[in-house]
């Protein structure tokens, strides 16, 4: 098999190839601009659409959960797609289809609709974002660099986008709220159209990955199906170290995020909160997560990236664990704001990390799998963050959820450390 590991921060940088061209680093952050703020609208616009249908707590972890179940069904089969059939074209279908969905919420307010609409648009955004992150491997090569690049250009879009669809619900409804989120989807589709199909980097990542034959053979078998044989070879993908390092900080890392997409709106507007004020929140998380993304380069020189993530992604889940403990405004500020600057540098070191493990021909098998995880972590918090705070109530359930993940990072902190495969990735 290979060298299929070390850590280290220089080995993570690929081997010297031509410079990306200027034009396509553009294209691709563009497209995340749009493609990967949808997340963050959802998190403002949800919770409060949740509460207009005078949804219970219970029945709003259902409704948010929902949007994760067919992505944690069918992700593996649309990295397989991707794979398959190139970006481009499967950004534009499943982000067209996504936005479209978008406008259907208010026209349909009954709380069964919004589950069906979030199980459908959940997987077409989720296939959308796959596709956006598969760019980074698929035309920049994996660096740390460009990852952290795109991941700056989506915390942009994430810091516009939930401040902006904020404020339209809140001065024109739910109409023109949801409205907004589509056409800010829409846009992004139009942007994807225009991306070549054909990867523009050379790699050396053929002895990075189990013996793939078999599915190279399938790869060129032009099939929209669920092939068992593409589970199979993406879960052997575990097998290798750094991708499964990649994909428990994932899950773990759902302790925050899965909290944020759902009761840290709610929270909120029960203390006072309007949505704009929730949406400015969110946003100053996103656009601080910009500019610590933009790090990313030369801290992967002076730390061990397997470090770096682990704690990034601890600080990103205790910063919103805290919540019910700040009252005012700037208090809320500084925290979400520190989240911020854990996941703006979690996530680029997880897809470089990833991305840089494995062959070409299964970089998006490898993005699917890290957003299965993703998905079914933000399936499960909503749901079981919903039933405490019915017994315990909301305040509570944050803190269970901060030691929660406290605890299950640790050990995944004690696991790196007494692990042979990253002990030359230590610093």
């Amino acid at each position: 098999m290979g060298n299929i590991y070390p850590l280290r921060a220089s080995n993570l940088r690929s081997t010297e190839e031509k410079p990306i061209p200027g034009r396509i680093q553009a294209m691709v952050y563009a497209v995340a601009f749009f493609a990967g703020s949808q997340f963050p609208m959802i998190s403002v616009i949800m919770p409060l659409w949740a509460l207009e249908l005078n949804a219970s707590p219970i029945l709003i972890g259902l409704i948010i959960s929902s949007r994760q179940i067919l992505v944690v069904a069918f992700s593996i089969h649309s990295g397989a797609l991707l794979d398959r059939f190139g970006p481009r074209g499967v950004i534009v279908v499943m982000g067209a289809i996504s936005a479209v969905l978008l406008s259907f919420y208010p026209a349909f307010p009954m709380i069964w609709a919004a589950i069906l609409l979030q199980m459908i648009s959940g997987y077409a955004e989720t296939t959308n974002w796959i596709g956006a992150q598969m760019l980074v491997g698929h035309l920049l090569g994996g660096k740390p660099v460009y990852a952290g690049r795109m991941t700056a250009s989506t915390r942009l879009g994430g810091f516009c986008a939930p401040v902006l669809v904020g404020f339209s619900w809140e001065l024109f409804g739910p109409v023109a709220g949801f409205g907004f989120a589509g056409l800010w989807v829409a846009a992004g589709v139009v942007l994807a159209w225009f991306l070549p199909n054909k990867p523009f980097h050379a790699s050396d990542k053929a002895d990075a990955t189990p013996d793939l034959e078999a599915i190279e053979e399938a790869k060129h078998k032009a099939s929209i199906l669920p092939k068992m044989s593409d589970y199979v070879t993406t879960l052997r993908l575990l097998l290798l170290p750094a991708v499964a390092l990649v994909i428990c900080a994932t899950f773990m890392r759902q302790a925050g995020s899965g909290v944020q997409s759902s009761f840290y709106g709610v929270w909120l507007k029960e203390i006072g909160f309007t949505a704009g004020t929730i949406g400015l929140l969110i946003g100053m998380s996103n656009g601080v997560s910009a500019v610590a993304a933009l790090t990313i380069g030369p801290l992967t020189r002076v730390f061990a990236p397997h470090k770096l993530l682990i704690a990034m992604t601890m600080l990103a889940v205790v910063a919103i664990a805290v919540t019910p403990l700040l009252a005012t405004f700037w208090m809320l500020s500084i925290a979400i704001c520190f989240r911020g600057i854990g996941q703006g540098l979690n996530f680029p070191l997880m897809l470089s990390i990833a991305l840089q493990a494995v062959s070409p021909n299964v970089q998006g098998r490898v993005v699917a799998m890290r957003t299965l995880f993703n998905k079914f972590g933000g399936a499960l918090v909503p749901l079981f963050m919903g039933a405490m705070a019915e017994f315990i109530g909301i305040e509570n359930s944050f803190y269970v959820m901060g030691v929660i993940g406290v605890v299950a990072l640790s050990g995944l902190g004690i696991w790196t450390g007494r692990s042979p495969a990253f002990a030359k990735g230590a610093t």
